[in-house]
């Protein structure tokens, strides 16, 4: 298969999708097939449909877990056997413990949107293993829609939380009444500082996942059988690490602009 192709050519609507975005939104384009993109072009939808498609994978097992725990109640003990329910419970302990080490007993109230960040990245990370299947996470728009989504988390609770002062607090971030003086100096650093997150955030989850990718695919495409597998392997090991950054770096942003001291 052509390594700019994918199964995605095959599913419904496609070509009309991939006219319409080029023919209407090719000048809102930031980034595109890479790095440094060719200008105002849009040279795939392979991102889209992927987000797409696991979007309705993670509906999908979410209405299945949710009518399967309505009967786990039944059981007393646990089944040892693997099930939805089990990874489901394993996947919430480790981002739970995770959550608490940074959030604290506040990691309830943001679970939801950790937790849905977790799994649509793992999903997608892991969805580029799979050959002719293109992931989401190697376009920086899918990368850096998920960094905006977590600056307007925090910055929401940020102000939630603190008012006004959420915003004085990065022309005095010292909290001290001689620290006005220096607010010239400090408010084009927080500032600039603030608005770098969500492009650290895209760009390092974007760069790692097409680094990773590319070399499964490279490997791949040499011999399909034996030669690949240990690159599968740690390929996997990447999304995981990858995923795993991406939550905690989000938990350090929300625990920085809801803490008490802020």
């Amino acid at each position: 298969m052509d390594p700019h192709s994918s199964w995605y050519i095959f599913f419904p609507l496609y070509n009309k999708i991939y006219e319409y975005l080029s023919h209407n939104y090719s000048y809102t384009v930031i980034f595109n097939g890479g790095i440094l993109p060719k200008i105002k072009v849009i040279n795939t939808i392979h991102h889209v449909y992927a987000a797409l498609l696991v979007s309705l994978f993670l509906v999908i097992m979410s209405t299945i877990f949710k009518m399967r725990v309505k009967r786990v109640d039944q059981y007393v003990i646990p089944s040892y056997n693997v099930s939805l329910v089990n990874i489901i419970e394993i996947f919430y302990e480790t981002l739970s413990g995770v959550m608490i080490g940074v959030l604290g007993n506040n990691y309830r109230k943001h679970i939801n949107f950790v937790g849905t960040l977790a799994l649509f990245i793992f999903c997608s990370n892991s969805l580029g293993l799979v050959p002719g299947f293109p992931s989401s996470t190697d376009n920086l728009n899918v990368t850096l829609a998920c960094g905006i989504a977590v600056f307007i988390y925090f910055n929401y609770y940020g102000i939630k939380t603190h008012g006004f002062d959420h915003i004085t607090h990065l022309a005095n971030p010292m909290g001290i009444w001689w620290g006005w003086f220096l607010s010239p100096l400090f408010f084009p650093i927080e500032l600039m500082g603030l608005i770098i997150r969500p492009f650290s955030l895209g760009i390092r989850l974007a760069g790692n996942m097409i680094g990773d990718h590319s070399i499964v695919v490279a490997f791949t495409s040499i011999t399909p059988l034996l030669l690949p597998l240990p690159f599968f392997f740690f390929g996997f090991v990447v999304c995981v690490i990858q995923t795993f950054v991406f939550c905690l770096l989000t938990c350090i942003y929300i625990s920085i602009h809801t803490a008490d001291n802020h």
